[in-house]
């Protein structure tokens, strides 16, 4: 079991025995109840989230055994009082919770800053704390029968804990109250609670059992726990002990557990540096804890900061060398400590802050620098450097959680940064083979740069993709010169002496032509995953896949899907997963600057001079078709390929079909019947399903969603917020997910991304008991329910963001016009509760926007000063100044234009939005003409001309290739449509911003 390989106790093997068998929680003779009630207490945490172990709750099976008494439990614990004297509560009665001016001696620092709850909790275990001690047998000498009759004739009382991590033990006993844990926490625990280790992580966890056990005491908890807890004196002395060598008092402990207390993460942030504590290196790093979520950037910049503060440029934190220690000699990070924290600072800018991997790289770079010339442990400087350098590289190019590939700018230009100083030491640092790929990667998703996008727009029509050449200067060309920036990577690493395999040749399909391959249309994504192991084997069909995905349409898809690199290769999943999203794939619209490789979309086929037979046999099957073909042969959908079918069924019993066709059929019936939701069973196989199958469920509800006003009750889910309909099902879905399984709450967006996306473009939540414009109402009130909910959790992004400027534009036009005609309604219906939730919904859209677009004020320099939080596409730009021309409110259109121009001379603009042969530099364009004819009835016209001057000077003065729409330019329907929203919506949101009254039309 778990808990018996973790705890690998030291001693002589007559003691191991018994000692493993009592803590898996064996019965053992001398384990009578009476005894055990005798010698035990409670378990709540130091007064912010108490830990109680419930007597009507079920207990894991090793704390059944210790739980069993005679008596009612209550009634025992008084029976011991009485036996001794009057209660200890009696005794030691506190005062209600106030605010006081003082502290116990111990606790001086952080006083001020608890609640009145904590405060109450430190004075009662001040006051009674050494009573109970006492009581209990904690204030007793070792040699005495401290622990009375139950302990006496334990063996081995005191065994090393000689797990490997404390710090994670610590961890896991905090993550939940103590009758939530598992059957292998409950080992971990008394394991350390078994330990006479000085290492801080242990002593931290001892004493949050301490205290929890005081605490538990006032409530009358039963807590097993507390009798393999160290009686008061030997915890003492060894605090004594802990003072003279390393400097550490109790109050340091105390600080730790009230800054880890903390549930949320910028809390404890703040409570990191309010205290005036010795701060060691395992309380920081458990601040950058995985399951840690930062919604206010200062947080997370914050440590970075205190991290090169004190760890990069000291040896030592300040903390440490204002105080006399024994122990003072060496670098207090180490290079293997500092690669664990390298891990965890670029999972935390994928997942809350993508272009922070800069300033990570920067603090990569400042580390490297400071690395001494003298061996460490039989390791050279060069080693070391070289084994950062290149765990930098590779950590850099994993891809940010929301919009990769929007965002993968930023992971190349870290990766620069530390390939910048590679040339700086004697011998040069070189980058290893998962380096070299790892910078394939990154390129493989960047932008196309000038030259790629001249292969791309030369390349044949028909397929194989070969470039033509159009003139004189291209028939004289380089070989080399229709290569892409990764492709050339590629090479770099043959040159090195890397040799190609199957992971390489998978990575290079997507970079288009190489030497010696056929050519493929160079495709901007991220590459598929690497398998390891066992399944290594089925890279081979991950080349396979990279090949079918690096093509234009389906018909070249079918192709090469015909086409095995082998002769008796047989399609995998994730090759038929490939295939499907090419035949599901929605026709691109042919816009400038739009290259087949740029978005996921299919392009046009080129027939050329074929017959319609040849036509005819070429052509892919229907996804139906090729789904029966390939489950005949034996393919069951599995993983990805299940998702791409789930996420495309045309209806909820396809989807269920294709899930039962699987391995897991089961679990299609509790997605399918919602009836089951609310059922301890459904929840509990709910918590068991692959949340990206829900995910996939989820988007397939809001895609089969129809706008019609009737839904029968065996149909689809009704609820009391949400209305009724597949959205709403999809709603509650993602409310039970997430409620069962909260770490979800903190790490998964995808499901709201779907949902909020959905209710925005076309989808409208039935209201049951209403009509006409009720729909409308309800669907606004949901959104914002949704938008406010996941804001506070998980904090703005980019694509809630974008989802929310196109909400407020469609809920007017649908009150607005009949049916999406351009025909206008004389009177809108509840209009007054529609400009309220407008004016709500504009005041989030203000507020996020300036939280996307500010940079956050910071004095280091990690971080630059114009460094935002996400990348602000031209497309979302477009979509808030339509939706801030539809309210009316030219104010904020002229501070988006300003936003705008600065970023010319800015870096939070990328490089495609300057480029006028980029689908961005496109949509930056119509921003600005948007502005130029809808802006001049909203804004004013001096505003109006001091922003064209504006964009003047800077074509002038610094090559600007923005320009000011022509004269000439009609406008629009989206934009005569507009201005009529504006007329008939302003005032009415104006007025429902103010709290004013107003008329309920026109």
């Amino acid at each position: 079991m778990l808990g018996a390989r973790i705890i690998a106790l030291r001693g002589g093997a007559k003691n191991r025995g018994p000692l493993l068998l009592r803590l898996h929680g064996h019965p053992r003779p001398y384990l009578t109840p009476k005894l055990i009630v005798d010698a035990s207490i409670g378990l709540p945490n130091n007064g912010t989230n108490h830990r109680k172990f419930s007597s009507n709750q079920v207990a894991p099976p090793q704390q059944r055994a210790l739980t069993t008494t005679t008596k009612p439990e209550a009634e025992r614990l008084r029976e011991i009082e009485d036996e001794d004297g009057p209660p200890i509560e009696e005794q030691n009665r506190p005062k209600p919770p106030g605010r006081v001016d003082r502290l116990p001696e111990k606790y001086p620092d952080l006083w001020r800053y608890l609640s009145k709850q904590e405060q109450d909790d430190e004075l009662w275990m001040d006051r009674a704390g050494p009573a109970l001690a006492y009581r209990w047998g904690w204030g007793r000498h070792q040699g005495e029968a401290w622990k009375g009759e139950a302990l006496r004739d334990v063996p081995s009382y005191h065994k090393d804990f000689d797990w490997a991590a404390p710090a994670m033990t610590l961890a896991a006993l905090m993550r939940s109250p103590s009758d939530e844990w598992t059957k292998d926490e409950w080992c971990l625990a008394r394991g350390i609670a078994c330990n006479t280790s000085s290492r801080l992580p242990i002593l931290t966890a001892q004493l949050l059992l301490r205290r929890d056990a005081y605490l538990g005491a006032r409530a009358h908890k039963h807590t097993p726990l507390a009798r393999y807890l160290e009686d008061t004196v030997s915890w003492n002395a060894r605090m004594e002990q802990l003072r003279s060598s390393k400097g550490i008092t109790e109050q340091d402990i105390t600080s730790w557990l009230w800054i880890l207390s903390c549930k949320n993460s910028d809390l404890q942030v703040e409570r990191f540096f309010h205290s005036n504590c010795r701060k060691p290196f395992f309380l920081l790093q458990a601040m950058f804890a995985t399951n840690q979520l930062y919604a206010n950037p200062k947080s997370f910049m914050s440590l970075v900061q205190y991290i090169s503060d004190n760890y990069v440029h000291r040896h030592r934190p300040e903390s440490e060398d204002a105080r006399q220690l024994s122990q003072s000699r060496g670098r207090d990070m180490t290079w293997w400590h500092f690669n664990g924290v390298l891990h965890r600072l670029v999972w935390h800018t994928r997942d809350s802050w993508p272009s922070a991997v800069t300033a990570v790289a920067q603090l990569v770079v400042d580390y490297i620098n400071t690395v001494s010339d003298e061996p460490s442990k039989g390791y050279s400087s060069h080693a070391i450097r070289s084994f950062i350098f290149n765990k930098a590289l590779q950590c850099f190019s994993w891809e940010a959680r929301v919009r990769p590939l929007a965002n993968m700018p930023y992971n190349w230009a870290a990766q620069r940064q530390v390939l910048g100083i590679a040339a700086s030491f004697d011998p040069p640092l070189i980058p290893d083979k998962e380096s070299y790929r790892s910078v394939q990667k990154v390129l493989a998703g960047l932008p196309k740069n000038k030259g790629e996008m001249k292969n791309a727009d030369r390349i044949a029509t028909t397929w194989p993709p070969y470039r033509q050449a159009v003139d004189g200067v291209d028939e004289r060309r380089h070989p080399e010169e229709d290569l892409s920036r990764s492709s050339k990577a590629g090479l770099l690493a043959r040159e090195a002496g890397y040799p190609v395999d199957q992971i390489d040749e998978g990575i290079s399909v997507l970079a288009g032509s190489t030497f010696g391959k056929s050519p493929t249309i160079q495709t901007r994504g991220v590459p598929l995953p690497i398998l390891s192991g066992e399944a290594s084997i089925l890279n081979m069909h991950r080349e396979w896949a990279s090949r079918i995905k690096a093509t234009r349409n389906a018909r070249e898809a079918w192709r090469l899907f015909q086409r095995p690199p082998h002769p008796d290769m047989r399609p995998d999943a994730q090759v038929a997963a490939q295939m499907m999203t090419k035949l599901y794939a929605q026709k691109a619209a042919l816009t400038k600057g739009l290259r087949p490789g740029d978005i996921m979309e299919t392009f046009p086929i080129h027939n050329g001079n074929l017959t319609t037979l040849e036509i005819a046999r070429i052509t892919p099957p229907t996804p139906d078709e090729l789904y029966r073909t390939l489950f005949s042969q034996g393919l069951r959908p599995v993983g990805h390929y299940l998702h791409v079918l789930v996420e495309n069924a045309s209806s909820k019993k396809t989807a269920l079909s294709y899930i039962q066709d699987g391995p897991f059929h089961g679990i299609g019936d509790v997605l399918y019947d919602f009836t089951q939701w609310d059922t301890e069973a459904g929840r509990a196989a709910i918590g068991n399903v692959d949340f990206q199958l829900v995910n996939a469920w989820i988007a397939m509800l809001c895609r089969v969603h129809s706008n019609k006003t009737h839904y029968s009750r065996h149909e689809t889910l009704f609820t009391a917020r949400f209305g009724c309909g597949p959205t709403a099902e999809a709603i509650s879905l993602a409310h039970l997910c997430q409620s069962v399984r909260p770490e979800l709450l903190r790490n998964d967006r995808k499901p709201w991304h779907t949902i909020l996306m959905a209710l925005a473009k076309k989808n409208i939540l039935h209201n049951s008991r209403g009509h006409g414009t009720d729909h409308v109402v309800l669907t606004m009130d949901a959104f914002l329910r949704i938008y406010e909910r996941t804001l506070h959790i998980q904090g703005d992004d980019s694509v809630l963001f974008l989802a929310l400027c196109y909400m407020i534009r469609k809920t007017m036009r649908v009150a607005t016009f009949f049916h999406g005609s351009q025909f206008e309604r004389q009177r809108i219906p509840r209009k007054g509760r529609l400009a309220n939730l407008l004016a709500r919904a504009h005041q989030r859209a203000v507020q996020s926007f300036a939280n996307l677009t500010t940079p956050v004020e910071q004095d280091s320099r990690l971080f630059p000063q114009d460094m935002t939080r996400y990348y602000m596409s031209g497309l979302t730009v477009y979509r808030y100044m339509k939706a801030m021309g539809s309210c009316g409110d030219g104010g904020e259109m002229v501070r988006v234009m300003d936003w705008i121009l600065d970023g010319w001379r800015s870096d939070y603009f990328s490089e495609e939005t300057k480029e006028p042969k980029q689908n961005a530099y496109q949509q930056m364009m119509q921003t600005f003409a948007y502005f130029a004819k809808v802006g001049q009835h909203l804004v004013e016209e001096t505003e109006m001309e001091r922003i064209q001057q504006r964009l003047e000077d800077l074509v002038e003065h610094h090559s600007c290739t923005w320009a000011w729409p022509s004269a000439h330019r009609g406008q629009g329907i989206d934009d005569t449509a507009d201005l009529t929203l504006a007329s008939r919506w302003a005032d009415a949101i104006a007025k429902a911003s103010a709290g004013e009254a107003f008329d309920e039309d026109v």
